[in-house]
């Protein structure tokens, strides 16, 4: 289920084996505990290592998956020691020395014992669900066979009681799995752009009471050429139709992505966003003199890319593809879970479509408002767009506050009320960047100039220290993207007071440094690793260690290892291995008992057949014959081993009578 199949036949087998190998260990307490620490640094180590190598977010299931091969040290010991089971303080540090306390003062204390292979049974459970492989249709009835299978031989449970735990089971399988996607969906989605990014509708708080609230965690790092500047915007999507706290994309057609043109330049492919009479060759080649600036940061499946809205080109990224829609938005897929690479801006044309019908449409119920202060502003009077975007300007910061505290309710009965943007361009009057991007679209639509409502960051953050320009979270923003019929271009339009980035909510600093040095630290790793010079020497270090450690444990378990025929001399017994006639029942027998426990004299546990059969005193002869022959040094009586054979016979069939009444 977790795409390891060869990893999963060596544990079955490694885990299995103990069943036909006589290989044992005298493992006490203290080795418990030795295999244990062992466990945790690895499962920390391999922790450290899956965060530092992809999303943060999908670590932890990532982890899990791994568990059956990461607690195999603990089964080892279980499946391979002299014990049934191992005390339940050897997974607690506080535990085992509040028990040599009380030893050391004379008290006694009780402690539980488990056996680790069920808890391991979970592990592989746990595993399999979280496995790629859970989403095809032999997951269910796997699961469902091997806790049947686990059930079976623990309890010998009747089919009746079988087949309901079974259907618990199963049911239990279903709503854990579904659970575990939608926990496994949420996770994945979070990334650059939100945690609910949808390229073709975003959904705002205009109209809504509360408080703004954004992660202050570090989204993209930006680090300009030497000497050239760096945008001031970022953008993420763009949005053309307008609803009642929301935008979208309309036509449907318009939502559409397609692979951008790839082309290839002195053996270096690239991606170009606008498109020039060069051919293929590339803008930087053209234009050298175009800035740009190398962007970093956590990716996943289908990550927006935040560009500027003139971006040229993309070079240096790692990925399968990179595709764009009719309103600029741009994706890329990945290879690695950290994407980087070189983009030029500040280029003469725009990937996005020319004005489509819905970049002049305005919702019949604010035309009013809008009209009224388009006359205040006498906006058809000025000239030019840039006399028309520089009064506009100018009256929202002359006008208007920017706030992240809302407190405008939108009314959605009755024409008479008004809309949420009515009173934020009327009587409010406050509001953050989404009510003034809003309002300067439809403002502009109006005026009859085709607007668009884009999303994304502002780049305000600058980090001396390495160089570079932080993006967060908390640096998200909206603003206008305005059509510029003289120069056929998309231009940014952005009326939001430039003092918003000062209220900017931050963490403690101190913790807000150590999360900005971790994150940091795990993409620049990354990257660092997965470079080619640099893949193949960080193997070989973890493998070499990986192998040394392995060797030392492997080496100290030979040279203490025993075998069954050691265990039971040690016990007291030093003569030759005699079986009987009754030792061929044992098989049979575990049908009904269940395996003989290590150590558990044959007899002894041949006896628990009493119960289940119609005349114990056939059993208690045979087992006295059993036990004289094994045993008794002096030799045994010809006649003896005829009646031992004779009475396994009449026994073997008493077995398989309970069997099939069972």
């Amino acid at each position: 289920m977790t795409g390891r199949p060869v990893i999963g036949l060596i544990l079955a087998l490694v885990v299995e084996i103990s069943h036909w190998v006589k290989i044992r260990w005298d493992f006490d307490e203290g080795a418990y505990s030795t295999a244990w620490q062992l466990t945790t640094v690895i499962i920390a180590l391999t922790g450290v290592l899956i965060y530092l190598d992809g999303s943060p977010y999908v670590a932890l299931p990532q982890l899990l998956t791994w568990l059956p091969l990461l607690l195999l040290p603990m089964q080892f010991v279980q499946s391979f020691g002299m014990n049934e089971s191992m005390p339940l303080i050897t997974f607690s540090f506080l535990a085992k020395h509040r028990r040599k306390r009380n030893l050391r003062l004379g008290l006694n204390e009780a402690v539980i014992h488990i056996h680790f292979g069920n808890v391991y049974f979970v592990a592989i459970l746990i595993a399999s669900t979280l496995g790629d492989g859970s989403s095809t249709w032999q997951f269910l009835p796997g699961i469902i066979i091997l806790t049947g299978w686990m059930l079976l031989s623990a309890t010998r449970s009747r089919p009746t009681s079988l087949i309901a735990a079974l259907a618990i089971a199963g049911g239990i399988a279903v709503t854990g799995r579904y659970g575990l996607e939608r926990l496994d969906d949420w996770l994945t989605n979070r990334g650059p752009g939100g945690a609910s990014f949808d390229p073709d509708s975003v959904s705002t708080m205009i109209g809504r009471i509360g408080t703004v609230q954004q992660s202050p965690d570090i989204v993209w790092r930006l680090k300009p050429a030497s000497g050239m500047p760096p945008p001031r915007l970022l953008r993420t999507a763009t949005y053309n139709s307008y609803q009642p706290s929301s935008w979208i994309i309309e036509p449907a057609t318009a939502r559409d992505f397609r692979d951008l043109d790839l082309f290839t330049y002195e053996g270096q492919p690239y991606y170009r966003l606008e498109q020039t009479t060069e051919g293929s060759k590339p803008i930087r080649a053209v234009r050298p003199s175009l800035p740009r600036f190398q962007i970093r940061g956590s990716a996943f499946a289908q990550t927006p890319l935040s560009l500027p809205g003139d971006t040229t080109s993309l070079f240096d990224f790692q990925s399968d593809a990179i595709e764009h829609n009719a309103l600029g938005t741009v994706h890329v897929f990945p290879r690695q879970s950290v994407v980087e690479g070189t983009v030029l801006w500040r280029g003469d044309t725009n990937t996005e479509r020319t004005p489509l019908d819905q970049d002049l449409v305005v919702p019949f119920r604010e035309r009013a408002t809008l009209n009224a202060v388009l006359a205040e502003l006498k906006l058809n009077e000025q000239p030019t767009l840039e006399d028309k975007l520089k009064v506009m300007q100018a009256w929202f910061m002359k006008n208007f506050r920017y706030t992240r505290d809302l407190k405008i309710k939108s009314w959605t009965q009755g024409f008479s009320n008004p809309t949420a943007l009515t009173q934020f361009l009327t009587t409010n009057r406050s509001g953050h960047c989404e009510y003034f991007a809003a309002a300067v679209v439809l403002l502009l639509r109006e005026a009859k100039i085709p607007a668009r409502y884009a999303t994304g960051y502002v780049v305000v953050e600058r980090d001396p220290k390495h160089g570079e320009y932080v993006i967060r979270g908390t640096h998200g923003h909206a603003w206008c993207r305005v059509w510029d019929a003289d120069k056929k271009l998309w231009i940014d339009f952005d009326t939001t007071p430039p003092s918003w980035t000062d209220m900017v909510a931050t963490l403690n600093p101190s913790m807000q440094a150590f999360n900005d040095a971790l994150k940091r630290f795990r993409e620049d790793f990354f990257l660092w690793r997965n470079r080619p010079g640099n893949r193949l020497g960080a193997s070989v270090v973890m493998f070499t260690i990986a192998l040394g450690v392995m060797g030392f444990v492997f080496k100290r378990l030979w040279k203490t290892k025993r075998r069954l025929e050691e265990i039971r001399r040690s016990n007291g017994y030093d003569g030759p291995i005699r079986r009987t006639p009754l030792n061929a029942l044992e098989k049979q027998a575990e049908k009904q008992l269940g395996p003989r426990p290590l150590g558990q004299p044959f007899g002894a546990w041949f006896m628990k057949l009493r119960p289940t059969l119609p005349d114990s005193a056939t059993l208690d002869e045979a087992v006295e014959l059993h036990q004289r022959l094994r045993f008794d040094p002096t030799p045994a009586a010809p006649n003896e081993q005829d009646r031992l054979a004779e009475l396994a016979k009449q026994l073997e069939s008493a077995i398989k009578r309970g069997s099939n009444k069972e």
